[in-house]
């Protein structure tokens, strides 16, 4: 559609420049940022409306005067003319010369970071003949507009395509949006033409891809846009916006936050710093703070840590690096984590738009085009820790049914709110907001003088879920436990609010049920906060806190138990049993019988453990309580096991699995028996039955995210299979259990678990890993419960590590040591421990004699305690 001109046409004017400038295509594409291709297209005339960014790239590049550049410039606009685009017989006439444009891409000066796989995504798209419309989606400052100009930038430098940028921030009118996308293209109204039907006239032809930034404060022309594109075919239109157009033919592409360090990535500095939220804060914090460099791991876990609790949103990162010159990283995360710090997220670069300049006001302007109603939901939310499922925000806005819906879908439009299924209760969809938009949330909140009554509302709701917790029985309400661990955030905001306001019946009436969530999962934390109400129940007279306060000493019993605090664990479980006493209910006085035998039998106290046992049984018995016996016969088996008599103990687990299925308890409730009846197993050297019978049992506890139990069948497991020979499948299942029983803070399984560890290791031949798996075990067991127990372990097994090392003289008074105290005790020994044993032994024999070993074995007996731990010492260091 070019006409002939007098004057030579852009693509002559063009290559006579270069050629005076003495370039290659190539070179002045490197010099103007484009690509070699863009220059060939224009010089041979296919590009025909070159846009103003690109001539001026050229004029600048080829470092034409200002006579010539203008010559340029003009000869780039007449090809535009020419081509139709700005005639004014058509109704459009171009903009006279002179006036700025802002069709021209911005240039970022800074790298887009992160982006990779998003980039690569998005090109696949707009490369589709099917693709015309295409949205950027995503919350405030998570970089919609940087991705859609680089996309755009990546569009004309690659692949010769037009592009124009249409900035709609200061559009606020919808029905203005055809008059900005015109005058971003130079051309403007003439005639009697309307707007829209000269647009469509003049870009019927063209091959253009228009940029339409930050469309969601103007979201009513999505319908005029729609009709442009469906006129123009070989125009597309890649948008940016908080919400999507929600029109035919739209294809949205939601963009996330920047990439978070995964657990495998935090234990090395130079992968954390390859993680684009990390890499993002610190390219931005060097430009505030050139020598910014975090080298250790610390440093580089504070930045990533820093990350995380920003989402990964890049723009909360940006102003958060910006602040490292002010506050440097220890106290800018120590901010950031206060329950105020929106306000450490301010004074962004002044080329940014005023709403972009602090988190704050970019989230403003978001929440200022909502409704009223859909303000107060969105407040309403601020008091969730983690997100909320649509029952506990039904109960905290006062929104119902179809208008609490509507609202829910107009933040999740506006990116305001993120929905998904939780993997915990899939059937449950769950929404939750990013840190920044909650903290917003909350000052929102306060201000509207709304943040106590919010917080009181959700307290209340979560005080009604956990009550649904049946304190009788082991088997629950299905999926509460699950519900319970995807809510436990929320659990404990609404057990901080209770302390906070003093509301100690409130509670006590948490915790109260809550001990049989944590008797499986956050030990640590659940002790803590029975201990609190505890605490601030003091000596209450009334049966319902009494009946309250039993139960939360029976949680703070069960949780001292299997962190191996055996003394303490007593000590709550006496108070637990006598104010059951007070109280009168037989059923509860054998329940806390049956508990408090329990740490007494762990500490050795057979006698009075058995004598607790018979008497819960016995009561039951009277009250006619079968299914109060289940529990009582299992752990009457863990007494059996303890006393050396495995065989006992099989038949306690056995008639507790009959009465258990006879009575119609659940697997789960079944399941830790099952994991002592593989113990049993093992010890009776059976390991393959062992595995056959705790197997299910570790798969259903992996599924309940019972973690005690995972911890407890994986120990099984493992002795099982360094009995079978499979040395690889028991060292990766104790793995597993050490780290677990660490999160629950008991040390002394871990110190367990590391020496059946060292005993693998010393069976394979590798003796330096048994050593420092021993030096790790005695640091464990150190001023635990057990020690003197299992110090001896300890011992033995490092006159197996002194055998192996050639020091004979040594490995016989070790074992000499160790087994004085080690047979003296009850407890009984794995197979495979006594197979090690009896080979070392007779090794000692061959090579020392019986004189020699008679004598060494002498001196070893002798030893004092400490003397064989300053021995065992010496051989481990």
């Amino acid at each position: 559609m070019g006409t002939s001109l007098d004057t030579p046409d852009f693509a002559a004017l063009l290559r006579r420049h270069r050629r005076a400038s003495g370039l290659t295509q190539e070179e002045l594409a490197e010099r103007a940022g484009l690509s070699a291709a863009s220059v060939s297209l224009l010089e041979r005339g296919l590009t025909r409306t070159p846009q103003r960014a690109t001539v001026e790239m050229l004029s600048a590049a080829l470092a034409l005067p200002p006579t010539d550049a203008a010559a340029f410039m003009e000869a780039a606009r007449r090809v535009r003319r020419s081509d139709g685009v700005s005639s004014a017989a058509d109704g459009v006439e171009s903009i006279a010369p002179g006036l700025s444009s802002s069709g021209s891409l911005p240039v970022p000066l800074t790298t887009l970071i992160g982006r990779d796989h998003d980039e690569d995504a998005l090109l696949d798209l707009l490369a589709h003949p099917t693709t015309r419309l295409l949205t950027l989606t995503g919350p405030a400052g998570v970089g919609k507009t940087r991705l859609a100009v680089h996309l755009a930038a990546t569009l004309q430098r690659e692949q010769g395509q037009d592009v124009a940028f249409v900035g709609l921030i200061p559009v606020q009118e919808p029905d203005r949006v055809l008059a900005a996308i015109a005058q971003a293209l130079d051309l403007r109204a003439g005639g009697a033409r309307p707007l829209r039907d000269s647009l469509a006239h003049a870009l019927r032809d063209r091959k253009l891809v228009l940029v339409l930034d930050n469309f969601e404060q103007v979201l009513p022309a999505a319908r005029a846009v729609l009709e442009l594109l469906i006129a123009c075919p070989h125009v597309k239109a890649l948008v940016t916006s908080r919400a999507a157009l929600n029109v035919r033919g739209e294809h949205c592409f939601p963009v996330a936050p920047l990439a978070l360090p995964t657990p495998a990535e935090m234990d090395s500095v130079d992968a954390l710093r390859a993680v684009p939220s990390v890499a993002l804060f610190v390219e931005r914090a060097r430009a505030a703070q050139p020598d910014f460099a975090p080298t250790s791991l610390p440093e580089a876990r504070l930045v990533a840590d820093i990350c995380a609790r920003l989402d990964g949103l890049p723009l909360a990162i940006e102003l958060a690096a910006a602040r490292v010159r002010f506050l440097g990283p220890r106290q800018l995360h120590d901010r950031l984590h206060a329950p105020r710090f929106l306000g450490v997220l301010a004074e962004g670069p002044q080329d940014l738009a005023d709403h972009q300049r602090t988190m704050r006001s970019t989230i403003a302007w978001s929440y200022d085009q909502l409704t009223e109603e859909q303000r107060r939901l969105f407040r309403s939310l601020g008091v969730f820790v983690g997100g909320a499922a649509a029952d506990a925000i039904e109960r905290v806005s006062g929104l119902t049914d179809e208008a609490l819906l509507a609202d829910l879908g107009a933040l999740l439009d506006a990116s305001l709110l993120q929905c998904a299924n939780s993997t915990d209760c899939a059937d449950t969809p769950r929404f939750t907001q990013l840190v920044t938009l909650r903290a917003y949330a909350q000052e929102c909140l306060r201000a509207a003088g709304e943040w106590e009554e919010a917080r009181r509302r959700h307290a209340e709701f979560f005080l009604e879920m956990v009550e649904l917790i049946d304190t009788q029985v082991l088997d629950q309400v299905e999926g509460l436990m699950a519900r319970l661990e995807v809510e436990y955030e929320n659990v404990r905001a609404a057990l901080s609010w209770a302390l906070e306001a003093d509301a100690t019946s409130h509670g006590l009436r948490m915790v109260a049920p809550l001990w049989r969530f944590w008797a499986f999962h956050h030990f640590q934390d659940g002790l803590k906060w029975l201990q609190r109400f505890i605490t601030m129940a003091g000596t209450s007279t009334s049966r319902e806190e009494l009946y309250l306060l039993a139960e939360a000493w029976t949680g703070v019993l069960a949780i001292l138990h299997r962190q191996d605090r055996l003394e303490q664990a007593r000590e709550a479980g006496e108070k637990a049993l006598a104010l059951r006493r007070a109280l009168g209910d037989k059923t509860q006085i054998a329940h806390a019988m049956s508990n408090l035998a329990n740490p007494l039998t762990a500490l050795g106290e057979y006698e009075q453990a058995a004598a607790l046992f018979e008497a819960c049984l016995a009561l039951h018995r009277e009250t006619g309580n079968r299914r109060g016996m289940v529990f009582p016969l299992l752990n009457l088996g863990g007494l059996h096991y303890e006393m050396g008599k495995p065989r006992e103990a099989l038949a306690s687990y056995e008639e507790s699995l009959a009465l258990s299925c006879e009575l119609g308890e659940s697997d789960w409730a079944r399941a830790l028996t099952w994991n002592n009846v593989g113990e049993a197993y093992v010890v009776l050297d059976e390991p393959a039955r062992a595995v056959e019978v705790t197997e299910p049992s570790y798969r259903l506890f992996l599924r309940e995210h019972d973690i005690f139990g995972v911890a407890t069948c994986a120990i099984t497991l493992g002795r099982a299979h360094w009995r079978l020979g499979d040395f690889a499948a028991a060292r990766a299942e104790l793995d597993d259990a050490e780290q677990l029983f660490r999160s629950l803070g008991n040390q002394t399984m871990a110190a367990r678990i590391r020496y059946i560890r060292a005993s693998l290791a010393l069976e394979a031949g590798d003796s330096e890993t048994a050593r420092a798996d021993l030096v790790q075990a005695l640091d464990d067991l150190s001023g635990q419960t057990r020690e003197g127990e299992y110090i001896w372990w300890l011992v033995e097994r490092a006159a197996a590590l002194a055998c192996r090392r050639g020091a004979l003289e040594r490995a016989a008074q070790l074992y000499a040591a160790a087994l004085a105290h080690r047979d003296a005790t009850p407890m009984p020994l794995d197979p495979a421990e006594r197979a090690l044993r009896a080979r070392d032994l007779a090794c000692l024999l061959a090579v020392l004699g019986n004189d020699a070993r008679e004598s060494a074995f002498a001196a070893g007996r002798a030893l004092s305690r400490d003397d064989a731990i300053a021995l065992m010492r010496h051989e481990l260091g």
